[in-house]
């Protein structure tokens, strides 16, 4: 469970460092194409957090490394600051974690093993090196978890729903580097994100994000589904369910229990 639970908060994190474009003279036609590609741009990345505190009840089914399973768990999240999780299975706490700003610690009953560290942890997963908490609560939440900006990325609306693409995809594309991602990011028509496509050619390596039945809690929106799906060598998918969004402060007890062994994840 502790191996799972890791990957639910790291492996699925995958963005991409923004390369730097040439400006060019563009005529008045494109000039408009330019401008209502930023305002979309911008109408996304104003879909923030503004909450303080959060409780959600959600269900987890994991399909990792040949094992699947599906776990019950309580997610709080103070924004900005720290994601803890509690995870039961017939009602009994089998593993619990704690994620901040400087990085992870989990435990797991059952085995009587515990993990600390860093974000490198999911970096070298992911084999990068830009990872970081609030781009993590972003992706769990289902808003905007990369750098979006209209200096690389482009964007346009059809068929009722925006579609934004990293201007250097068909370059990636054609010349490959490991570590760049070809991106691909689908909004509706209320700049909600409803799919992310990740891909690096040169590794073979895929990532699919789902964002699905969007509901007003307060004075915000969440999706009651996210899907995760990392396809390599292997295919592995995540399944996340959220039943029910609270908007309240609630103790989140944290420490190792005496006797653990710190287990390495490899």
């Amino acid at each position: 469970m502790i191996k799972k639970l890791t990957y639910i908060f790291c492996i699925a994190l995958l963005t991409v460092a923004c390369n730097t474009q040439k400006v060019t003279k563009v005529d008045d036609k494109d000039a408009e194409i330019l401008s209502a590609s930023s305002k979309i741009i911008q109408q996304t990345l104003n879909k923030k957090s503004s909450f303080k505190d959060l409780i959600i009840k959600s269900k987890l089914t994991a399909n990792i490394e040949d094992l699947s399973s599906d776990i019950n768990a309580t997610i709080v999240v103070k924004n900005g600051q720290k994601i803890w999780v509690n995870a039961t299975k017939f009602g009994i706490t089998g593993a619990r974690a704690l994620i901040t700003p400087n990085g992870f610690s989990a435990f797991e009953k059952l085995g009587g093993t515990y993990y600390e560290g860093d974000f490198s942890l999911a970096n070298k997963l992911l084999k990068v090196d830009f990872i970081d908490y609030q781009k993590l609560q972003n992706l769990l939440l289902g808003k905007v978890f990369v750098d979006l900006n209209s200096k690389d990325f482009t964007a346009s609306f059809a068929n009722n729903q925006y579609t934004i693409v990293n201007n250097n995809n068909q370059v990636i594309q054609t010349t490959p580097q490991e570590g760049e991602y070809i991106q691909t990011y689908i909004f509706d028509n209320g700049f909600r994100l409803v799919e992310a496509h990740l891909k690096d050619p040169k590794r073979k390596l895929e990532v699919d994000l789902n964002y699905s039945n969007w509901v007003k809690a307060g004075e915000e929106e969440f999706p009651k589904n996210v899907k995760i799906i990392i396809k390599d060598k292997k295919t592995r998918q995540i399944d996340l369910e959220y039943n029910s969004f609270t908007f309240q402060e609630t103790n989140t007890p944290f420490s190792i229990p005496a006797g653990y062994k710190k287990k390495d994840i490899k």
